[in-house]
């Protein structure tokens, strides 16, 4: 988790791969909502960059991660995930509804 809060101070892209209902309850910010089952259907768009996949305690995310990389992006999975990020007291964003895929979802900021 320490690699990923520098990595995160630094700007790193983050694909938040959990359900729209999950994402909505809180999410790391600036992080975009893409979830696993809708990863195959465009990992190109990753192409070329780098990103950081979560999801709530990271098992999945390396799923996620491996489609992304096949696709041409250089994607990391965070093992630790978003409940260990909450626990150690780091900020989260809540929002509503279905995120727009491929852009940060706005959110109303809560620290936790």
């Amino acid at each position: 988790m320490n690699a990923f809060v520098g990595a995160s101070r630094r700007g790193a892209r983050l694909v938040d791969e959990r359900s729209p209902e999950e994402y909505a309850s809180g999410h790391l910010p600036g992080a975009v909502n893409v979830p696993l089952e809708d990863m195959p259907a465009a990992p190109q768009r990753f192409a070329g960059q780098e990103w950081h996949v979560i999801r709530r305690s990271g098992g999945r995310s390396r799923q996620a991660a491996e489609a992304m990389n096949a696709a041409g992006a250089r994607a990391v999975s965070v093992s630790a995930g978003t409940a260990e990020w909450i626990e150690a007291g780091h900020e989260i964003e809540r929002s509503h509804g279905r995120p727009r895929e491929g852009r940060p979802r706005e959110g109303r900021r809560v620290q936790r």
